[in-house]
């Protein structure tokens, strides 16, 4: 299997069929003499920050705490829980039972708080 071709960057789907994000970062087990083992999947800002390059990470996890939304973020699925498909990587959680969401989530809120946003 080809990591970067077959899991990075694909359109997750949770097991309701609403989109999660996409995957951003693909967590190893490295272990002498032992092929890796792929852990988890990580979505969010932050795992991508960290995949073009450390500071950029530390950058994005400043601003999430800023805004309060760092909380279980990047969200972290385990590798059991998701498998390939054709239109994307499907997984066996629920994006409200992770804290993907929480972006959508706040800005819905303060876009409501604008003048004439009702």
């Amino acid at each position: 299997m080809n990591l970067v071709r077959d899991m990075l960057d694909q359109l997750v789907i949770d097991r309701n069929g609403h989109p999660m994000g996409r995957v951003d970062a693909v967590v190893l087990d490295v272990r002498n003499g032992l092929p890796p083992r792929v852990l988890s999947l990580a979505i969010g800002p932050v795992a991508l920050g960290e995949r073009l390059h450390p500071t950029i990470g530390r950058w994005v996890a400043a601003i999430e705490a800023a805004f309060g939304i760092a909380a279980g973020r990047p969200v972290e699925i385990s590798a059991s829980a998701a498998q390939i498909a054709d239109n994307g990587v499907h997984v066996d959680i629920a994006i409200g039972d992770t804290a993907a969401a929480i972006v959508e989530q706040r800005i819905r809120g303060w876009l409501g708080r604008l003048p004439g946003a009702d």
